[in-house]
């Protein structure tokens, strides 16, 4: 996927900025664009970094590490330290606490939970108790389907990232993604809902209260093993020792910056989707895209840069995680949101229709976004879509599990009252249409025409769209649809091996320091396919509970 630079404003206005930013592969990327360079400033201020020049590399975000000569006495001690309480630093904290490792959590905001409020079904094997258990509960949804075999998942995941994920790491989420889950159903979980992947040989499981539910089970077992919890206590740096081993982290608790010491480290912050300034020098063409998940949470790279001051290398990986394509402003759901994302005709910029758009997963839908020069496609219907929105249901699957395709009888006025507002385009003819929503007549008129000539023979040769969706544009008036690709978080952090453990320029692992989830990278490389459903939430919570596995190893051999 080529990766392009262009400005906020610049972007939203759908007019492509010339030049090309360099991948995180090649340590480049071009700062924020002159409208947007206080935010990022403001935003990279939080990770404790200095603003990058105007070409910033990784290193410089980095948060150099404090020797443990200059910590001073330590605040607090304790065997295994975790930062970050969201989905897979809780898993790893409560793992290690029935390890029997004395575990300190430093959580920078007041609450705990991080992403773990996006969550809605984590993926699982049919080797785990939720799903082993669950397949005889009466009460719970059961669609879920026979996993395949280790070696089958192991093969689908790799070919579906070109084989540049780390092989070990890949391996060890196959063999262990059962004790997560086991764990969870032992401290309490219950599954609600049990679900086959979409395409990918793997289930996913949807817990009570989904991924807040989860969490909550993970932080009463912490509890349980009495671990410690810090909220409003962010780590500010790493704290090494004279060979280089991560010792602990230097944090502010009660206001006083003090030193914790810690036989090991690990780090789950979350990517930092929220840091302008990252995503813009890091993984550039992603900043300006419409729509994040985790716009709320403080995901501003504070790990990632805390573990880079320590000699951590960046992943070789740019891009995020893609959440599909939307109209722009139009609120999740809506009959708006749900009309752009139907299968009539998608065209871009000079009228050419541009794929098979019955999607399966929005995946489709964002790829197709994203590779247009202006970062955008129309989805063109006619009133005869209208109607039929209005009385049949929808021809795609809703986004959410628990969505709905239900048909939506105020259609019409929706799409007038948007009209109106300027979220989508209006025309009496195609040429009207065309004009307003800055469509190339001419293109926009000839593949109409071709398209409804595939729709009269019952017969697309072009993209090959199934029959039964393929309807004429024929009758006015007709409205265009303008959809942007959004994304849910980061997914390119600092290079782990397949045990969990930060690697540096060598290659070789930094004695004392793990890192989970959204601040490693290795494991998404091309691609993060959704047909591989719950593979973000459950590498994260395979990732804190290896990490403590790999770490109490660690401690004992010490």
């Amino acid at each position: 996927m080529s990766q392009k630079n262009l400005s906020r404003r610049t972007f939203l206005t759908g007019t492509a900025l010339a030049g090309a930013g360099a991948a995180l592969a090649g340590l480049a990327g071009c700062a924020p664009a002159a409208e947007d360079k206080a935010k990022g400033e403001e935003a990279l201020s939080q990770t404790g970094a200095e603003a990058p020049a105007a070409t910033a590399s990784a290193g410089d975000f980095a948060i150099a590490a404090v020797k443990v000569a200059d910590a001073g006495t330590p605040v607090k001690e304790c065997d295994y330290l975790v930062i970050g309480a969201g989905n897979c630093g809780m898993m790893s904290a409560a793992h290690a606490g029935s390890l029997g490792l004395s575990t300190i959590v430093l959580e920078k905001t007041s609450i705990t939970s991080g992403s773990s409020v996006g969550t809605e079904v984590t993926m699982g094997f049919s080797d785990n108790k939720p799903i082993i258990e669950g397949a005889k509960d009466p009460n719970i949804v059961n669609v879920s389907q026979e996993a395949g075999t280790p070696a089958e998942i192991y093969d689908w995941f790799m070919k579906h990232n070109s084989y540049k994920a780390n092989a070990e790491l890949v391996s060890n989420y196959i063999k262990n993604n059962h004790r997560q889950h086991d764990f969870l159903y032992d401290h309490g979980a219950r599954p609600m809902m049990l679900l086959p992947s979409l395409d990918a040989p793997t289930n996913g499981i949807m817990y009570e209260g989904q991924g807040i539910g989860a969490h909550d089970v993970m932080e009463s077992a912490a509890r349980e093993y009495g671990v410690e919890i810090l909220v409003e206590s962010p780590a500010t740096a790493l704290v090494v020792d004279d060979q280089g081993a991560v010792v602990g982290a230097m944090a502010t608790i009660d206001g006083s910056e003090g030193y914790v010491a810690a036989k090991a480290v690990f780090v789950g912050t979350g990517g930092f989707s929220n840091n302008e300034a990252m995503v813009e020098a890091l993984i550039p063409g992603w900043g300006p895209l419409a729509w994040k998940n985790d716009g709320h949470l403080a995901h501003d790279g504070d790990g990632i840069c805390m573990m880079l001051g320590a000699g951590a290398v960046p992943s070789d990986t740019s891009f995020a995680q893609p959440a599909g394509s939307g109209v722009e402003g139009a609120t999740w759901e809506s009959a708006i949101d749900r009309a752009g994302r139907e299968p009539y005709l998608w065209v871009n910029r000079v009228g050419e229709r541009l794929a098979n758009e019955k999607w399966t997963t929005m995946d489709q839908t964002y790829k197709v976004a994203i590779n247009q020069d202006d970062y955008c496609y129309f989805n063109i219907i006619d009133s005869n879509a209208v109607k039929r929105m209005q009385t049949e249901p929808f021809m795609c699957d809703a986004r959410t599990v628990l969505g709905s395709n239900d048909p939506m009888e105020n259609m019409g006025e929706e799409l007038e009252a948007g009209v109106e507002s300027g979220l989508l385009y209006k025309g009496e003819t195609l040429t009207e249409l065309a004009q307003a929503a800055g469509i190339d007549p001419e293109g926009l008129e000839a593949t109409v025409a071709a398209y409804n000539e595939l729709c009269k023979k019952g017969e697309d040769d072009q993209f090959f769209k199934p029959a039964e969706y393929l309807f004429a544009l024929e009758e006015g008036p007709f409205y265009a649809l303008r959809n942007i690709p959004g994304w849910y978080s980061t997914l390119c952090g600092v290079k782990i091996n397949g045990k969990i453990q930060v690697i540096d320029e060598t290659g070789h692992a930094i004695p004392g320091l793990y890192a989970g989830g959204l601040d490693s990278g290795e494991f998404f490389k091309d691609d993060y396919y959704h047909g591989f459903s719950g593979s973000c939430s459950g590498y994260s919570y395979f990732t804190g509970f290896f990490a403590a596995d790999m770490a109490k190893e660690y401690i004992d051999s010490l």
